[in-house]
């Protein structure tokens, strides 16, 4: 999570902030206030004739509902927690009620914007009651030279704030400094049998649970077993990884992924993170693995996020097959990447073959509606888009023998009625981190290109 500056100041976020912005309701490490003005701003925009100002109050409208839902009167005054992880701390978001509060004397007979005024004097009331310095943040520079005047800090929004898949959700693992062997200072933490070992449980996190994987420095990779109140099981997976479809992981967490993807212990596999940390790649060559060389599964499904699970794909020329491929151009390209060896039509023959012979059907979510897949890996591509509704459409659908891919990247929600929270890619990994069969990994490295991982990081 990208912080704007080192200002740990309480934050009163104003209209403009939002609206340029919705994702500055997730953006920051302190508390969050947002007073009735404001959202009796957002509600006249979002009938405004500008599309695009029209929309990013929908967006911020819908973030508020998805965090506030289910919250009383009084736990919005007390303060909601917003979502945390291990590497993105957030503070609380308030509602304030700023219409009832008299004017400070700086601003009782002040002209221009009422709205305005009265969102400086909610946070000089703020700063009063707190005790605090307290920052407004606001696009509008008038109004943040009026807030300095009368003795309130005032920031613009710097930078856009991008949301990672990892700052929001469980991640599935845990990275650790170093060995971890070295960390084992007592007869408390030792080999069980095999690859089977104990350690100290104040050596993970907070989120550790069954099925959750861990990895240092040195190349050890494990998968946590069993917790009990002051031990941590865990089960070394082999140091020297097997090619999966000829693919061999690039870090430590594809290396993660492709046990899991393979592991037959597991039917749902959720995976989310950044554009190039090799998602789709890997779900694919495991795919490929499980059902041409293992012969786990007869055949491998893929279907793709459209904007409603109804939509039908149109009256364009061509059967599903063909209208669909165009939308699944990532599996594709990753067939292409697998085999691409050789002149660019003998790898297109090659790919139409992988195709045919693993069975590979590319379909749309329109028509999965009352199917049953059985014997197949199902890769659910562009998960970030689907809703909650439509995800849970999608995951009963495995029947027989069938493992379930999720993938997604929520920093590229492109539907406007998906936020990060209320993405059923979100959803997935809340609800199924406690499915004993599922397990869940998020990536937080770009393997595509230097590009690619520079823009991921920075755009």
């Amino acid at each position: 999570m990208k912080q704007v500056n080192e200002n740990i100041n309480p934050r009163v976020l104003d209209t403009s902030a939002l609206v340029h912005d919705p994702k500055s309701l997730l953006a920051y490490q302190d508390d969050i206030y947002i007073c009735l003005t404001v959202l009796e701003e957002l509600d006249n925009l979002k009938e405004r004739r500008e599309k695009s100002v029209s929309a990013e109050a929908r967006i911020v409208i819908r973030m508020l509902e998805d965090i506030i839902d289910g919250h009383s009167a009084e736990e919005l005054e007390d303060g909601i927690e917003l979502p945390s992880t291990e590497t993105a701390k957030r503070g609380k978001l308030f509602i304030g009620i700023d219409t009832q509060l008299d004017f400070a004397k700086a601003l009782r007979h002040s002209i221009g914007s009422n709205a305005d005024n009265r969102i400086i004097n909610y946070a000089l009331h703020l700063q009063t009651e707190l005790k605090l310095n307290v920052t407004i943040v606001s696009r509008d520079i008038n109004m943040r030279l009026k807030a300095r005047t009368i003795g309130v800090h005032a920031e613009d929004v710097l930078v856009d704030h991008q949301i990672a898949d990892i700052d929001l959700l469980y991640t599935g693992i845990q990275a650790f400094d170093g060995d971890l062997f070295d960390r084992c200072s007592d007869e408390n933490d030792f080999a069980l049998s095999g690859e089977t070992y104990r350690f100290n449980r104040e050596l993970f996190s907070d989120e550790v649970q069954v099925n959750m994987y861990w990895y240092d420095n040195v190349g050890h990779i494990g998968r946590i077993t069993d917790i009990t109140e002051t031990h941590v099981f865990t089960c070394l997976l082999p140091r020297k990884h097997e090619k999966i479809w000829g693919i061999l992981p690039k870090n430590q967490r594809q290396a993660v992924a492709l046990s899991q993807l393979t592991d037959a212990s597991y039917d749902l596999n959720v995976i989310l993170g950044p554009a190039g940390s090799g998602k789709t790649f890997l779900a694919v060559a495991a795919a490929l693995h499980q059902v041409l060389e293992t012969k786990q599964y007869k055949k491998i499904v893929v279907v793709r996020s459209r904007d409603f699970m109804d939509d039908d794909p149109g009256f364009l020329p061509g059967d599903l097959t063909e209208k669909s491929m165009p939308l699944l151009a990532g599996i594709t390209d990753a067939l292409i990447s697998m085999h691409g060896d050789e002149d660019e039509k003998s790898t297109r023959a090659t790919v139409e073959h992988i195709i045919e012979r693993a069975n590979i059907e590319f379909t749309s979510m329109a028509y999965f509606r009352g199917r049953s897949i059985d014997d197949a890996v199902l890769i659910i591509d562009e998960a970030q888009n689907m809703t909650r509704a439509q995800m849970k459409g999608m995951l009963s659908r495995g029947g027989r023998n069938c493992r379930t891919v999720v993938l997604g990247n929520l920093a590229q929600i492109d539907d406007r009625f998906v936020t990060p929270a209320s993405s059923g890619a979100s959803a997935a990994v809340n609800i199924f981190r406690h499915y004993e069969k599922g397990s869940i990994l998020i990536f937080d490295e770009v393997e595509r290109s230097s590009l690619a991982d520079f823009t991921e990081r920075n755009f």
